[in-house]
């Protein structure tokens, strides 16, 4: 029969205040590791060619989330290209805004339809308009120098309506605020029309 031995297990016990002094209970290891800016960027630069241009941890990743919260950077080409767009549109306004003439018929004259004399246009810019306001034109007459009871054959000048359907139109007069509308206005009246012609699709037609 084997010997019994006696093995003697020590075992110290600390008391809540020995407790207390003896242990740290700051749990270190488990608090998460910051990192500042400028570390972040140093990781970045070390690691630059070893990032993969495309896929879900790329640059292209990175580019996006940031654009998505900084916004897209401007291209400065695309900034010059706006700022000559500018100017172009600038300067068709300033030769849209000159005055033109009629090689024959000057401005500020009224001309009405031999055939109808309800048809009556006034000059601007080398375009007749068309008035639709009677006291529109009793204020023509006035500023012209003549009575009002004078005829209208003192200052209209008669055309056929071919001679009248070969002047370029401008936009009718419809009240008397329509006269002092710009020429710029006036020169460009009618473009929008061409435009959405142009640019209308092609019919197809079986």
């Amino acid at each position: 029969m084997s010997e019994i031995k006696e093995i003697l297990l020590n075992k110290k016990v600390f008391g809540f205040k020995d407790t207390k002094r003896s242990l740290n209970r700051d749990i270190v290891e488990f608090l998460p590791k910051t990192s500042s800016v400028g570390e972040l960027f140093d990781i970045y630069n070390a690691l630059f060619y070893e990032i993969s241009s495309l896929g879900k941890k790329s640059h292209t990743s990175i580019v996006k989330k940031s654009s998505k919260y900084a916004g897209i950077p401007l291209d400065p080409q695309l900034l010059e290209i706006e700022d000559l767009e500018e100017q172009i549109q600038i300067l068709k306004d300033d030769i849209d805004s000159i005055e033109d003439e009629h090689p024959i018929i000057p401005n500020r004259s009224v001309i009405q339809n031999r055939a109808n004399n309800e048809l009556n246009y006034y000059i601007q810019s080398g375009r007749k308009r068309q008035i639709f306001d009677d006291r529109t034109l009793r204020l023509i007459k006035k500023q012209s120098g003549l009575h009002k009871d004078a005829p209208d054959s003192d200052f209209v000048i008669k055309l056929d309506s071919s001679a009248i359907g070969g002047i370029i139109s401008g936009p009718p007069i419809n009240t008397i605020n329509d006269l002092n509308i710009d020429v710029l206005e006036i020169n460009r009246y009618g473009q929008n029309i061409i435009t959405n012609i142009d640019n209308t699709e092609p019919i197809e037609r079986n």
